[in-house]
């Protein structure tokens, strides 16, 4: 059977019950500090990464808040842009088109005097051609007075056939 050694169980216990509350006071509750403060540490930390998470997100939400408003300006200056263009182009338009009637008003004109110098010239050159041909069948010299008068008769006629 097994025998039990009364003074070493004794001696055992004692340093036991003595080694314990030692044991206690030294390592478990030196460890249960360093423990604490651990889990301490790892809380702050996790809190702190929480709001630089928090942060983050505001900050990303304010980047983007921005990235449309700029966008919206950018997009309401290329309108205007656009706008603007269109309103230069119908005034370039509308300027050339008053140019173009001016023009063709000049030419008009134009041609007009053209005309009637030209209608001027064959009536100077009839008139020249009358006289010879009056003179030629008259076999006489007419008179400057004469001469006008029936130049003023014949390009009346002239007048009255052209108009």
């Amino acid at each position: 059977m097994v025998e039990i050694n009364w003074p070493i169980f004794l001696t055992q216990i004692i340093t036991f019950l003595i080694a314990l509350p030692l044991v206690w006071t030294l390592f478990i509750k030196a460890l249960s500090n360093t423990l604490k403060k651990r889990d301490d540490f790892i809380r702050e930390s996790i809190d702190k990464i929480e709001k630089d998470k928090a942060d983050i997100e505001k900050m990303k939400m304010e980047y983007e808040k921005s990235l449309k408003e700029m966008e919206q300006k950018s997009s309401s200056a290329l309108e205007k842009a656009v706008a603007e263009g269109d309103k230069i182009k119908s005034q370039m338009t509308e300027e050339a088109h008053k140019e173009g009637a001016k023009l063709i008003d000049e030419a008009k004109h134009e041609i007009e005097v053209e005309k009637i110098r030209a209608i001027e010239s064959v009536k100077d050159k009839i008139a020249e051609l009358s006289i010879m041909a009056a003179e030629k069948v008259i076999r006489k010299k007419v008179g400057s007075k004469e001469q006008m008068g029936i130049i003023k008769n014949y390009l009346k006629d002239i007048e009255k056939r052209v108009n």
